[in-house]
Protein backbone atom coordinates (compact mmCIF):
# COMPACT_ATOMS: atom_id res chain seq x y z
CA UNK A 1 0.00 0.00 0.00
CA UNK A 2 1.20 3.18 -0.99
CA UNK A 3 1.89 5.58 1.73
CA UNK A 4 -0.52 8.64 1.64
CA UNK A 5 0.21 12.57 1.32
CA UNK A 6 -0.36 14.27 4.63
CA UNK A 7 -1.28 18.23 4.06
CA UNK A 8 -0.65 19.79 7.36
CA UNK A 9 -2.08 23.26 7.59
CA UNK A 10 -0.99 26.19 9.93
CA UNK A 11 -3.59 29.51 9.73
CA UNK A 12 -1.62 32.43 11.53
CA UNK A 13 -1.73 35.77 12.10
CA UNK A 14 1.14 37.99 14.21
CA UNK A 15 2.12 34.44 15.93
CA UNK A 16 5.99 34.92 15.51
CA UNK A 17 6.06 34.01 19.42
CA UNK A 18 5.01 30.20 19.45
CA UNK A 19 5.21 29.92 15.56
CA UNK A 20 8.77 28.74 15.48
CA UNK A 21 7.80 26.15 17.82
CA UNK A 22 4.85 24.72 15.81
CA UNK A 23 7.23 24.84 12.43
CA UNK A 24 9.94 22.47 13.86
CA UNK A 25 6.96 19.93 15.40
CA UNK A 26 6.15 19.89 11.87
CA UNK A 27 9.43 19.74 9.64
CA UNK A 28 11.03 17.43 12.21
CA UNK A 29 8.18 14.39 11.35
CA UNK A 30 9.71 11.09 11.30
CA UNK A 31 6.72 10.68 8.39
CA UNK A 32 8.19 12.08 4.78
CA UNK A 33 5.46 12.29 2.84
CA UNK A 34 4.04 15.62 4.42
CA UNK A 35 3.48 18.99 2.90
CA UNK A 36 3.55 21.75 4.94
CA UNK A 37 0.91 24.63 3.77
CA UNK A 38 0.73 27.50 5.72
CA UNK A 39 -2.13 30.48 5.51
CA UNK A 40 -1.30 33.36 7.25
CA UNK A 41 -3.47 36.65 7.45
CA UNK A 42 -1.09 39.37 6.81
CA UNK A 43 0.77 39.56 9.88
CA UNK A 44 2.91 42.86 11.29
CA UNK A 45 5.14 40.91 13.15
CA UNK A 46 7.75 38.73 12.83
CA UNK A 47 5.77 35.86 11.11
CA UNK A 48 6.72 36.70 7.81
CA UNK A 49 10.36 36.79 8.60
CA UNK A 50 10.14 33.05 10.61
CA UNK A 51 8.56 31.93 7.44
CA UNK A 52 10.99 33.17 4.73
CA UNK A 53 13.78 31.80 7.37
CA UNK A 54 11.78 28.02 6.52
CA UNK A 55 11.03 28.55 3.56
CA UNK A 56 12.99 25.84 2.25
CA UNK A 57 11.04 23.23 4.78
CA UNK A 58 7.63 24.77 4.10
CA UNK A 59 6.05 23.67 0.87
CA UNK A 60 3.22 26.34 0.08
CA UNK A 61 2.93 29.68 2.29
CA UNK A 62 0.69 33.11 1.17
CA UNK A 63 0.06 36.77 3.26
CA UNK A 64 -3.39 38.20 2.67
CA UNK A 65 -6.50 39.56 4.42
CA UNK A 66 -8.84 36.93 5.18
CA UNK A 67 -12.35 36.58 7.19
CA UNK A 68 -10.62 35.02 10.15
CA UNK A 69 -9.17 31.45 11.40
CA UNK A 70 -11.98 29.50 9.65
CA UNK A 71 -11.72 31.44 6.11
CA UNK A 72 -7.65 30.96 6.49
CA UNK A 73 -8.40 27.26 7.10
CA UNK A 74 -10.38 26.86 4.15
CA UNK A 75 -8.03 28.29 1.83
CA UNK A 76 -5.69 25.79 3.09
CA UNK A 77 -8.55 23.09 2.19
CA UNK A 78 -8.45 24.35 -1.14
CA UNK A 79 -4.42 24.24 -1.64
CA UNK A 80 -3.92 21.06 -0.37
CA UNK A 81 -2.81 18.31 -2.55
CA UNK A 82 -2.64 15.69 0.16
CA UNK A 83 -5.09 13.31 0.87
CA UNK A 84 -5.43 13.58 4.54
CA UNK A 85 -5.51 17.48 5.98
CA UNK A 86 -4.36 18.66 9.51
CA UNK A 87 -5.04 21.63 11.16
CA UNK A 88 -2.64 22.71 13.48
CA UNK A 89 -2.41 25.95 15.18
CA UNK A 90 0.18 28.40 15.59
CA UNK A 91 0.55 28.22 18.77
CA UNK A 92 0.00 24.07 19.11
CA UNK A 93 3.23 21.46 18.38
CA UNK A 94 2.73 17.93 17.04
CA UNK A 95 3.57 15.64 20.64
CA UNK A 96 6.35 13.87 18.91
CA UNK A 97 8.19 13.29 15.42
CA UNK A 98 6.98 10.08 15.42
CA UNK A 99 3.11 11.38 15.65
CA UNK A 100 2.62 10.97 11.83
CA UNK A 101 3.95 7.69 11.68
CA UNK A 102 2.74 5.86 14.46
CA UNK A 103 -0.66 6.61 13.06
CA UNK A 104 0.05 6.47 9.50
CA UNK A 105 2.50 3.31 9.39
CA UNK A 106 -0.78 0.84 10.39
CA UNK A 107 -2.55 0.52 7.52
CA UNK A 108 -5.83 -0.07 9.38
CA UNK A 109 -5.67 3.48 10.29
CA UNK A 110 -6.19 4.54 6.84
CA UNK A 111 -9.33 2.77 6.20
CA UNK A 112 -11.66 5.80 7.43
CA UNK A 113 -12.40 8.96 6.83
CA UNK A 114 -11.92 10.41 10.02
CA UNK A 115 -8.92 9.78 12.30
CA UNK A 116 -8.52 10.91 15.77
CA UNK A 117 -6.41 10.74 19.00
CA UNK A 118 -5.78 12.86 22.05
CA UNK A 119 -4.56 16.15 22.70
CA UNK A 120 -2.77 17.34 25.51
CA UNK A 121 -2.97 20.90 27.15
CA UNK A 122 -2.49 22.40 30.91
CA UNK A 123 -6.58 23.68 30.69
CA UNK A 124 -7.41 19.78 30.74
CA UNK A 125 -7.19 17.26 33.37
CA UNK A 126 -5.16 14.81 31.50
CA UNK A 127 -5.40 13.44 27.98
CA UNK A 128 -8.41 14.98 26.14
CA UNK A 129 -10.55 13.00 25.40
CA UNK A 130 -10.89 9.61 24.17
CA UNK A 131 -13.50 7.67 21.53
CA UNK A 132 -16.24 9.97 20.72
CA UNK A 133 -20.06 8.54 19.64
CA UNK A 134 -22.20 11.16 18.10
CA UNK A 135 -24.09 11.67 21.70
CA UNK A 136 -20.89 12.98 23.32
CA UNK A 137 -19.86 15.16 20.37
CA UNK A 138 -23.13 16.82 21.27
CA UNK A 139 -21.99 17.80 24.72
CA UNK A 140 -18.29 18.93 23.53
CA UNK A 141 -15.90 19.01 20.76
CA UNK A 142 -13.21 16.71 19.48
CA UNK A 143 -10.35 19.17 19.54
CA UNK A 144 -9.29 19.86 15.41
CA UNK A 145 -5.46 19.54 16.67
CA UNK A 146 -6.57 15.68 17.15
CA UNK A 147 -8.13 14.89 14.16
CA UNK A 148 -7.03 14.31 10.20
CA UNK A 149 -9.43 14.44 8.06
CA UNK A 150 -9.76 12.86 4.64
CA UNK A 151 -9.98 15.60 1.58
CA UNK A 152 -13.12 13.90 0.48
CA UNK A 153 -14.52 15.31 3.57
CA UNK A 154 -14.49 19.03 2.81
CA UNK A 155 -15.60 17.82 -1.07
CA UNK A 156 -18.68 15.80 -0.01
CA UNK A 157 -19.70 17.77 3.11
CA UNK A 158 -18.76 21.33 2.39
CA UNK A 159 -15.93 23.49 3.82
CA UNK A 160 -16.45 24.86 7.41
CA UNK A 161 -19.50 27.52 7.59
CA UNK A 162 -18.26 30.94 8.06
CA UNK A 163 -21.30 31.80 9.87
CA UNK A 164 -19.90 30.10 13.12
CA UNK A 165 -17.00 32.32 14.07
CA UNK A 166 -15.74 30.04 16.74
CA UNK A 167 -17.32 26.45 16.38
CA UNK A 168 -17.35 25.87 12.57
CA UNK A 169 -14.92 22.81 13.18
CA UNK A 170 -17.27 21.62 15.61
CA UNK A 171 -20.04 22.06 13.34
CA UNK A 172 -17.75 19.87 10.20
CA UNK A 173 -17.47 17.42 12.77
CA UNK A 174 -21.35 17.19 13.59
CA UNK A 175 -21.57 16.68 10.01
CA UNK A 176 -18.75 13.71 9.74
CA UNK A 177 -20.50 12.20 12.94
CA UNK A 178 -24.13 12.19 11.57
CA UNK A 179 -23.65 11.28 7.63
CA UNK A 180 -24.02 7.55 7.18
CA UNK A 181 -21.53 6.76 5.23
CA UNK A 182 -18.05 8.40 7.15
CA UNK A 183 -15.84 6.23 8.94
CA UNK A 184 -14.39 7.63 11.95
CA UNK A 185 -11.38 5.93 14.06
CA UNK A 186 -10.16 6.73 17.12
CA UNK A 187 -6.67 5.69 18.00
CA UNK A 188 -5.03 6.17 21.11
CA UNK A 189 -2.21 8.18 20.75
CA UNK A 190 -1.51 11.74 22.03
CA UNK A 191 -1.30 13.94 18.92
CA UNK A 192 -0.47 17.73 20.06
CA UNK A 193 0.03 19.63 22.93
CA UNK A 194 -1.68 22.93 23.11
CA UNK A 195 -1.27 26.07 25.82
CA UNK A 196 -4.47 27.04 27.73
CA UNK A 197 -5.16 30.36 25.74
CA UNK A 198 -5.94 27.54 22.65
CA UNK A 199 -9.03 27.13 24.63
CA UNK A 200 -12.21 29.76 24.11
CA UNK A 201 -14.19 30.48 26.88
CA UNK A 202 -16.56 32.68 25.06
CA UNK A 203 -19.64 30.97 23.07
CA UNK A 204 -20.60 30.88 19.63
CA UNK A 205 -24.35 31.46 19.63
CA UNK A 206 -24.95 31.18 16.28
CA UNK A 207 -23.77 27.77 16.30
CA UNK A 208 -25.68 26.85 19.46
CA UNK A 209 -29.55 28.15 18.23
CA UNK A 210 -28.91 26.67 14.77
CA UNK A 211 -26.45 23.54 14.80
CA UNK A 212 -25.48 21.86 18.34
CA UNK A 213 -29.68 22.79 19.93
CA UNK A 214 -31.60 21.33 16.97
CA UNK A 215 -29.27 18.42 17.38
CA UNK A 216 -29.31 17.91 20.73
CA UNK A 217 -33.36 18.12 20.24
CA UNK A 218 -33.20 15.42 17.19
CA UNK A 219 -31.70 13.01 19.79
CA UNK A 220 -33.50 13.98 22.44
CA UNK A 221 -36.76 13.19 20.63
CA UNK A 222 -35.36 9.71 19.77
CA UNK A 223 -33.91 9.07 23.19
CA UNK A 224 -36.78 10.16 25.29
CA UNK A 225 -36.98 12.65 28.01
CA UNK A 226 -36.19 10.51 30.40
CA UNK A 227 -32.56 11.17 30.00
CA UNK A 228 -33.18 14.63 31.59
CA UNK A 229 -33.61 12.83 34.83
CA UNK A 230 -30.21 12.52 35.23
CA UNK A 231 -28.76 15.72 36.55
CA UNK A 232 -25.59 15.79 34.66
CA UNK A 233 -27.70 15.80 31.37
CA UNK A 234 -30.06 18.30 32.66
CA UNK A 235 -27.36 20.80 33.73
CA UNK A 236 -26.20 20.22 30.28
CA UNK A 237 -28.85 21.84 28.17
CA UNK A 238 -29.05 24.17 31.22
CA UNK A 239 -26.07 25.61 30.38
CA UNK A 240 -26.42 25.30 26.53
CA UNK A 241 -29.81 27.28 26.63
CA UNK A 242 -28.20 29.97 28.85
CA UNK A 243 -25.59 30.56 26.75
CA UNK A 244 -27.09 30.47 23.32
CA UNK A 245 -29.21 33.40 25.06
CA UNK A 246 -32.78 31.73 24.31
CA UNK A 247 -35.30 33.27 26.02
CA UNK A 248 -38.42 32.27 24.52
CA UNK A 249 -40.29 29.13 23.83
CA UNK A 250 -41.00 30.20 20.47
CA UNK A 251 -37.20 30.74 19.86
CA UNK A 252 -36.48 27.19 20.73
CA UNK A 253 -39.65 26.12 19.15
CA UNK A 254 -38.27 27.15 15.81
CA UNK A 255 -35.26 25.75 16.22
CA UNK A 256 -36.63 22.18 16.94
CA UNK A 257 -38.71 22.26 13.42
CA UNK A 258 -40.78 19.40 12.94
CA UNK A 259 -40.12 18.15 16.52
CA UNK A 260 -42.15 18.33 19.70
CA UNK A 261 -40.45 20.59 22.35
CA UNK A 262 -40.44 18.79 25.59
CA UNK A 263 -42.14 20.38 28.56
CA UNK A 264 -38.61 20.15 30.88
CA UNK A 265 -36.73 21.80 28.00
CA UNK A 266 -39.69 24.73 27.97
CA UNK A 267 -40.31 25.09 31.59
CA UNK A 268 -36.38 25.11 32.19
CA UNK A 269 -36.21 28.43 29.64
CA UNK A 270 -38.95 29.98 32.03
CA UNK A 271 -36.94 29.51 34.99
CA UNK A 272 -34.14 31.12 32.93
CA UNK A 273 -36.12 34.17 31.84
CA UNK A 274 -37.04 35.02 35.59
CA UNK A 275 -33.10 36.79 36.08
CA UNK A 276 -30.66 38.40 33.67
CA UNK A 277 -28.31 37.03 31.49
CA UNK A 278 -25.62 38.56 33.46
CA UNK A 279 -26.79 37.34 36.07
CA UNK A 280 -27.07 33.77 35.11
CA UNK A 281 -23.59 33.70 34.24
CA UNK A 282 -22.72 33.59 37.74
CA UNK A 283 -21.79 30.21 38.53
CA UNK A 284 -22.54 29.54 41.49
CA UNK A 285 -25.99 31.44 41.15
CA UNK A 286 -26.60 29.72 38.16
CA UNK A 287 -26.34 25.92 39.52
CA UNK A 288 -28.62 26.73 42.65
CA UNK A 289 -30.91 27.97 40.19
CA UNK A 290 -30.71 25.00 37.93
CA UNK A 291 -31.11 22.61 40.83
CA UNK A 292 -34.36 24.62 41.80
CA UNK A 293 -35.77 24.00 37.91
CA UNK A 294 -34.96 20.49 38.28
CA UNK A 295 -36.63 19.62 41.16
CA UNK A 296 -39.43 21.65 39.86
CA UNK A 297 -39.81 19.26 36.69
CA UNK A 298 -39.24 16.21 39.00
CA UNK A 299 -42.29 17.31 41.18
CA UNK A 300 -43.84 18.33 38.33
CA UNK A 301 -43.90 15.36 36.49
CA UNK A 302 -42.26 17.26 33.62
CA UNK A 303 -39.24 14.55 34.04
Amino acid sequence: MSRPLISIITVVFNGAATLETTIASVINQTWKEIEYIVVDGGSTDGTLALLDKYKDQITLWVSEPDKGVYDAMNKGVRMARGEWLYFLGSDDWLYKDTVVAALFEEPANRDCHLLYGNVISPSYKGLYDGPFTLEKLLSRNVSHQAAFYRKELFQRLGEFNLQYRLHADWDFNLRCFTAEWVKTKFVAVCIAEFGAEGISSSHDVPFLRARLIPEKLHWLDKRGTRTLRRIADYDEWWRFLRNARIRDEKELEQAAGQQSLPVAIGRMIRWQRIFSPRLLRIGVFSKAWMLGSYLSNRLTGSL
